[in-house]
């Protein structure tokens, strides 16, 4: 696979266990956990450049700041399960590990206190409202058409989408998709101690909180009908593996587990994944290497990743850069709109070096689009045939970017 996966990571869907995964195939500490703070970002970008596996609990666009094309997976998961799971992670300190160092925002300390009820964090949606669809979109904060371009990166950008609930299809596909051969983890990061009487959810919260997330219900909608649609397509090849791979997930969900209730910032033990792989030795992975040589050959072609901005009106020619991060050798087709009606177009390819000195791959990506007469105000600029959108596109105003 040419380009490093990165993993949208949305709290509390299993995706540490996910992570567990990649620290199966491709060794101890070999994942790039995102951080965000100067010296954390420097490392993991250079981490996972090396070992090209990264993630998490980062929205869509993460391809921005690296400057570099990524493979997309996420994992969801039903919504008020995860709302809930997130209370009570937060009731118990998240598994000890705040002690430790780790964050935590105001309403988790409140939780962790018992001042804040399960009823009123969920009514509220405290532990993020459509918190999928905001990934998804790369919108910190929602629109009208968020939903719409959430549904257009799960089909056109994100190349594995899982649900929490059927981890072992999400991991199949995953290596299908990836190259990677085990489709293996062991869970980590459960929350401590049992679920009762860890508040009483009423049936009103419950309610406000349906009403309130339902784009996130439509995208998790969505995303299980992918993975149904592909399940169908794929046919008795991957059913194949799959029970396979369940027989094998089920002797290892034996073993005695040292990360079940830790986090996955502490790191794995070493003799612990040794023993996960002597459990996967055991069996003939003859259908599961089938199914992935057979989806190694029909890999889906996944729409290119761009990065780009407008940077000036002057004397009627809008004038920016663009780059087609999947693609730099390319040209980007840019439009200019008034509502949805393109009213001039044109193509990057002018000499940018300023670009290629920022880190782009490109110093050729520049572009100068002459207005038509008339137009000089309430137009957009946009990628022709890409969901992906400039910094600084609009609605311009008087030679002013107002939106």
């Amino acid at each position: 696979m040419p380009f490093p996966i990165f993993f949208i990571h949305p709290p509390k869907s299993g995706g540490s266990t996910v992570i567990s995964f990649f620290e199966l195939n491709k060794g101890n500490d070999q994942f790039a956990n995102f951080e965000w703070d100067r010296s954390g970002w420097e490392s993991c970008r250079a981490k996972l450049l090396t070992t090209s596996i990264g993630g998490g609990h980062h929205p869509y666009g993460i391809h921005r700041i690296l400057k570099r094309p990524v493979n997309y997976c996420t994992i969801l998961r039903d919504p008020l399960a995860r709302q809930i799971s997130h209370y009570r992670y937060a009731a118990n300190g998240k598994n000890g590990d705040v002690v430790r160092g780790t964050s935590v925002s105001i309403t988790e300390a409140l939780v962790q206190r018992g001042t804040l009820s399960l009823d009123e964090w969920v009514a509220e949606s405290l532990g993020g409202k459509n918190l999928f669809v905001q990934m998804l979109s790369g919108h910190s904060v929602l629109n009208e058409s968020s939903l719409d371009i959430a549904q257009t990166h799960l089909r056109q950008h994100i190349g594995t989408v899982g649900v929490c609930e059927n981890m072992s299809d999400f991991l199949l596909g995953l290596c299908g998709m990836s190259g990677l051969k085990l489709p293996f983890y062991f869970e980590t990061n459960r929350t401590r101690g049992s679920s009762k009487n860890k508040g009483h959810l009423s049936e009103a919260a419950r309610q406000k909180f349906l009403e309130d997330n339902c784009l996130d219900y439509e995208i998790f909608r969505d995303a299980n009908r992918m993975i149904e649609r592909y399940a169908d397509e794929s046919g008795r090849i991957f059913s194949n593996a799959l029970d396979l791979v369940r027989i094998i997930q089920a002797e290892i969900n034996q073993l005695e587990n040292p990360h079940v209730h830790s986090s996955i910032v502490f790191g794995f033990d070493e003799a612990f994944l040794s023993k996960v792989l002597s459990v996967i030795r055991r069996f003939d992975l003859a259908p599961i290497d089938e199914y992935l040589e057979f989806a190694q050959s029909r890999q889906p072609v996944l729409a290119d990743l761009f990065e780009g901005f407008v940077d000036t009106i002057r004397d009627g020619v809008v004038s920016g850069w663009a780059v087609n991060l999947s693609r730099p050798d390319q040209r980007v087709p840019i439009e200019v709109r008034v509502d949805r009606e393109v009213v001039a177009s044109g193509w990057s390819g002018e000499p940018r070096p300023d670009v290629a000195n920022a880190g782009y791959p490109s110093s050729h990506a520049g572009f100068s689009i002459p207005l038509p007469a008339g137009i000089s105000d309430g137009f957009h600029v946009a990628i022709s045939n890409s969901p992906e959108s400039l910094h600084n596109a609009g609605i311009w105003r008087q030679g002013w970017h107002c939106a």
